[in-house]
């Protein structure tokens, strides 16, 4: 009779092994395979998204013969498009040094079973699935303890070598200690023991820590459904109605946000604890300050602190965290663009109901009454057709021109505005602002549907601090367009964090579940239904303009060039010259604004993991910005430009250019007993599940954010001979991002306002002669602008900012920075100088002593840049890193084989002490180039002195993060 042979087929894969694995077994459970493949391998040391090998097992009687089963079903998935080469079957034993063997392998092989007669005895039990021989929770039971002894101990198994015990013989070995890869490995048994009095912590759950009692947790964030919130508000405060059940719907802990941190009086809380350390001192006092309240006795308040630089910081320094003083509010009076929006808002607010009841009395049809918004209540865009002539009426009608200057002398007041004059306002009111609302609403790059979240994205109105770009997350698939936005099954975050929040790929969770977000659609109401339309602007597959990225010099061009079709899915973006460096390494890629996104309809369970979300880039100001001409401020080495740009944020999913949207989606809907329906618009990854099939043309698309708002760019009018900040190297880039938010923290010390008002970054251009150089840049947090930016191009108000890089000012940020508390303990950069929360991403790159030199570079075109020469009264900062007993260069040098530090004329380097190595590094300033007067006579005289050796540059910045690099 034949005999049933096992043999392997391997494919290669790019993505998350563990996601891999499930999905297989899934479609393996789902078609009734398990007979037919009963294992699934994959390469060991497999790292996420890098690319590795999996094999599955095949049991048939012909060595390489699939089975029809599984050739229409299975192998169709994506997962297997990629066979290794030859399409070849392989044995266990030439694949076993790639995938390794099991701990249940090794540990069955040592017992001395044989391993096929586990397997089938595992399958013949109702305890297991078949395919991957997984356990089965519904099929097992828990066998009780053996009594305990006289002494109240009881019998068991123990390891002699690792103290381990078990109630369980486990085959007589120790499971941990014979758990060695190693074949010859020895064999450690167990022995029969009894449990020991040792303090052993779930034994004291099990037996000693007394009756059980409930423990009801439930969530309370932003993205909890909004009937939800105020329910769990109430069960957490034991408020029960309509007959609710106190011990079933009572809830004892409560996983909140920062939505908790103010406004919401929760009631006496015993406890508070933090998952990690807050952004600053006030979010620290508001969430400790929730317990304790209403009389309550005793209290608790604990932060865990996480693996990272900032709870690392505060965990050092807890009186940074409770005592550090909070940044005073301000109030821009002067600025012309602010006074502009308020007044427009308050006559159209007026303007706006005249109008309706007169369009309501002619017989109009408006879409809505009012359309509400907390922008203002002015309809929609399509109604505004309908409005324009009304309005133009009411503010020419002179009957109400008390009325606008009535508002006008209430706006004005404490200000000092020379351009707000009656004649000026009533003239712009008149005159421009119906053309203005004119060219945004037939603007299509505007996607709001609105009037006046239109006319506020557009700067006409007042922004007011509310998040209007906002996008929804759909978790489940709306079927009434009553209420809107839904309540229920949907999450909402700004663009901005929706970018990378909800992009394909990424996991919320919610309500102990984990939604997977997989495509993107706009969802509106019509009538009684709601209705879907394209999830992209522009929609697929329209033509678009495309983002450059540089991987060089981290240039962005938009726009780059016109795409008269999106790029096909499954390519990567092509790369071609950057524009800036030259480089070979400009990605162009086909980037849209989304317009909302939805799940896989298929949540999981939430068991404390999850996949965190592709990143968006940071934001970033085009080179192809509408950037009005520098100016020079006198007495400094600065030309700035203020102006009124687009920031951009793209999501790429990780450099691959984009995600492969399908254009066609059907989704299955639970409602309508399974069946599935087409929805217009929506665009989708694939996803592999039942919910949410895709079919169509595919394209390459990344996700793209535009926010306008106030911009203030810095750039040095020259540069010393020998130094300059080149974006295309890691000190460069180093150099101007320090800057950048070296710029932020002055402008909140100048302003007294918390510096997160304020955005940091840098581009890279060409200047006239061609050569790459960076520009810093500020912008306003809030969308249009709140005015800090132009307040700050003012040639005076610039002079008192980089007034706070002169170390002989009291309490400016140099004479705090050099003060010994803080120069002797940071070495790079740190939270009390350029780090704090929002800059996580930035902190390995940061440096406040580069921030300085730079800033003194920007103020004075001939201060002297190296590492040693004072800065006035104070040593030069850099000095203490290269001198001293404990300076950390000498000492990382001496760990790398190199010898004391030697004198080459006016520099310092290091002679590498072996034979074989002969190498010189010698210590030069970041931002020195190799055309340095200085560099070129110690290199010389160290070619002189060493004439067989190697001699080469080293700098600070980089021996104290990457020392690796000199070896």
């Amino acid at each position: 009779m034949p005999q049933i042979q096992r043999w392997y087929q391997g494919f290669s894969y790019r993505g998350n092994p563990q996601e891999l694995i499930k999905q297989i077994s899934e479609q393996v459970q789902r078609h009734n395979l398990g007979n037919f493949i009963p294992l699934l391998r994959v390469e060991k040391g497999v790292k996420s998204r890098k690319q590795f090998y999996f094999f599955l097992a095949f049991e048939s009687l012909q060595k390489g013969d699939i089975p029809t089963e599984i050739k229409s079903t299975l192998l169709k998935l994506s997962f297997f498009k990629s066979p290794i080469p030859g399409n070849r079957s392989f044995s266990y034993e030439e694949i076993k040094p790639m995938v390794g063997v099991g701990f249940a392998e090794r540990y069955v092989n040592r017992v001395g079973l044989i391993p096929e007669d586990i397997r089938q005895q595992l399958l013949q039990s109702a305890a297991v699935i078949s395919n991957g021989i997984r356990l089965e929770p519904n099929q097992l039971y828990l066998v009780p303890p053996p009594p305990r002894n006289q002494n109240l101990s009881r019998p068991g198994y123990r390891c002699d070598q690792c103290n381990a015990f078990y109630l369980h013989q486990a085959a007589g070995i120790c499971p941990v200690c014979s758990s060695d890869r190693r074949s010859n490995a020895p064999v450690q048994p167990l022995s029969l023991s009894t449990t020991t009095t040792d303090f052993d912590y779930y034994t004291y759950l099990s037996e000693e820590a007394g009756q059980p009692f409930r423990m009801n947790a439930a969530e309370l964030t932003g993205q909890t459904d909004r009937g939800d919130r105020t329910v769990r508000q109430r069960w957490f405060q034991d408020i029960f109605i309509n007959q609710e059940i106190p011990c079933v719907q009572g809830i004892d802990l409560l996983s909140v946000t920062t939505t908790m941190e103010a406004g919401v009086d929760i009631g006496s809380l015993l406890a508070v604890m933090m998952a990690n350390m807050p952004p600053r001192r006030f979010n620290y006092q508001q969430r400790v300050g929730r317990a304790g309240r209403r009389s309550a006795g005793v209290s608790l308040a604990v932060t865990f602190c996480r693996g990272r630089s900032h709870d690392d910081f505060y965990f050092q320094r807890l009186e940074s965290m409770t005592g550090d003083p909070p940044p005073p509010p301000y109030v821009d009076m002067e600025s012309q663009e602010i006074f502009l929006r308020v007044l427009v808002k308050e006559v159209l607010r007026q303007a706006f109901p005249v109008a309706r009841l007169s369009l309501q009395a002619s017989g109009v049809s408006l879409t809505t009454d009012g359309a509400d918004s907390v922008h203002g209540e002015f309809g929609t865009r399509n109604d505004w057709s309908h409005y324009e002539p009304e309005i133009r009426n009411w503010v020419n009608d002179t009957a109400n021109e008390p009325i606008i200057l009535q508002v006008l002398d209430a706006l004005r007041v404490e200000t000092n505005l020379p351009n707000a004059g009656n004649a000026q306002m009533l003239a712009y009111l008149r005159n421009d602002l119906i053309p203005l609302i004119n060219n945004i609403v037939n603007d299509p790059s505007y996607t709001q549907d609105k009037l006046s979240e239109r006319l506020a994205n557009a700067g006409l109105l007042p922004m007011f601090g509310f998040p209007t770009r906002v996008r929804l997350l759909y978790t489940s698939w709306p079927s009434s367009p009553e209420p809107w936005p839904p309540e229920t099954g949907t999450v909402d975050r700004d663009l901005d964090i929706a970018l990378s929040q909800f992009a394909p790929k990424s996991q919320t969770v919610k309500d102990k579940a984990v939604h997977n977000a997989c495509g993107v659609v706009e969802l509106y109401p019509q009538g009684h239904r709601v209705t879907s339309a394209a999830g992209l602007f522009p929609a697929l597959p329209n033509s678009n303009e495309s983002v450059g990225l540089c991987g060089k010099c981290q240039a962005v061009v938009f726009p780059y060039t016109g795409l008269n079709q999106p790029p096909p899915g499954g390519l990567e973006p092509q790369k071609t010259q950057c524009l800036v460096c030259g480089a070979n390494e400009l990605r162009y890629i086909d980037a849209r604004e989304p317009k909302g996104f939805f799940t896989d309809l298929n949540p999981e369970d939430f068991d404390g993991q999850f996949e965190w979300q592709p990143r968006s880039t940071r934001p970033s100001l085009s080179v192809r910005a509408n950037v009005p001409p520098p100016s020079v401020i006198v007495n400094t080495n600065a030309a700035i430009s203020d102006f009124n740009e687009n920031i951009i944020s793209v999501n790429d999913n990780g450099g691959e250019g984009g995600f492969d949207f399908y254009e066609t989606v059907r989704i299955k809907e639970r409602q309508q007993a399974g069946a599935y329906f087409q929805k217009p618009g929506a665009y989708a990854i694939a996803t592999n599940n039942d919910f949410v099939r895709t079919s169509g043309a595919c394209y390459r698309i990344a996700l793209l954010s535009k926010r306008k708002t106030d911009i203030l760019l810095v750039n040095l009018s020259q540069w010393q001979n020998g130094v300059f900040a080149l974006p295309t190297k890691v000190e460069g880039r180093a150099a101007w991002y320090s800057f950048a938010f070296w710029l932020r923290i002055a402008a909140g010390a100048l302003l007294d306002i918390d510096p997160q008002e304020l955005q940091a970054g840098f581009r890279s251009v060409q200047d006239q002669s061609g050569r790459v150089i960076g520009q810093a840049f500020l912008c306003d947090q809030l969308e249009n602008g709140a005015g800090y930016c132009r307040f700050l191009a003012q040639p005076q108000q610039f002079q008192n900012l980089l007034a706070q890089v002169n170390p002989a000012i009291p309490n400016s940020i140099a004479w705090t920075w050099l003060a010994s508390g803080h120069e002797a303990d940071c070495d790079t950069s740190c939270n009390l100088c350029l780090r704090d929360y929002r800059n996580l991403p930035y902190h390995g790159i940061l440096d406040w002593r580069l921030a300085l030199d730079m800033a003194r570079l920007v103020t004075d075109a001939s201060a002297i840049i190296d590492l040693q020469t004072p800065w006035g009264g104070n040593a030069n900062p850099w000095l203490r890193l290269i001198q001293g007993t404990n300076a950390p260069i000498p000492a990382s040098f001496q760990r790398l084989g190199y010898g004391s530090p030697t004198h080459f004329v006016t520099l310092v380097g290091f002679v590498h002490q072996s034979p074989r190595r002969r190498t010189i590094r010698i210590l030069r300033h970041p931002l020195w180039q190799d055309d340095h007067p200085e560099w070129i006579a110690a290199r010389t005289a160290a070619e002189t002195q060493y004439p067989n050796y190697e001699v080469s540059d080293a700098n600070p910045f980089m021996v104290l993060r990457r020392p690796g690099d000199y070896v």
